[in-house]
């Protein structure tokens, strides 16, 4: 009697057993990671810059637009070991104010550089934070409007930033992500441009173009 029980015991187990093979291999294969990984991401953008004290309401406002904007971009990234990986990345921030018929601004702020990732896989191989060191090139251009008269600056400098991101892996081949990104730069020589004319302006340290900014951005990515 007690062989008969046995023998019905593994009758009744042998069939689970392949199909937990099978899940666990199919889990190692939704999480096995490619080299290579495409990813778009876009969300909100806040300038840091400090301003001087404002007291009147309206101009507070529209130095409050003219601070908060949106952000967005795209990055490849190729990963020769398991846990640091180099990318390229590329991120645009865009802001516009308008105070009245008085003045309206229109600004873009482009980075383009490369990055240097780190990655923390959790224990949930699914979930990992990546952690990256950013330095490249970013132009900078304002469409200002004056009454009836407009310019446009453009600025070119270097910059530098760093990025904390929360990825999860939904499938072997798509990944949502959560990422919060701070940018640093600030612009020292401006070309101004009318209809009639180009002049550069050459900036102290105190009249600088100051583009540090935030983002919080939310993106989804290809392997």
């Amino acid at each position: 009697m007690k062989n008969i029980t046995i023998i019905l015991l593994l009758l009744i187990c042998l069939p689970c057993m392949p199909l937990r093979a099978q899940e666990t291999v199919k889990n190692e294969v939704e999480t096995a990671d490619s080299k290579w990984k495409f990813g778009v991401n876009g969300g909100y953008g806040q300038r840091v810059f400090r301003s001087r004290p404002i007291f009147d309401n309206d101009r507070k406002r529209y130095v409050k637009d003219f601070k908060s904007g949106i952000s967005y971009g795209g990055e490849v990234a190729y990963f020769p070991w398991k846990k640091v990986g180099f990318g390229v990345k590329y991120d645009r921030y865009q802001s516009k104010a308008s105070q009245g018929n008085v003045m309206t601004e229109d600004v873009a702020i482009q980075f383009l550089g490369g990055e240097v990732i780190h990655k923390a896989i959790m224990k949930n191989p699914k979930n990992v934070i990546l952690t990256s060191l950013l330095l490249g090139y970013q132009p900078y251009r304002n469409h200002t409007q004056v009454g009836d008269n407009a310019f446009t600056f453009n600025g070119k400098t270097m910059g530098w930033g760093v990025s904390v991101g929360a990825e999860h892996r939904f499938s072997r081949k798509f990944v949502l992500n959560l990422t919060g990104s701070a940018m640093m730069g600030a612009v020292f020589r401006l070309q101004r441009k009318t209809d009639i004319n180009t002049e550069t302006l050459h900036l102290s340290k105190d009249d600088s173009v100051d583009l540090s900014r935030f983002s919080v951005s939310l993106g989804f990515s290809f392997f």
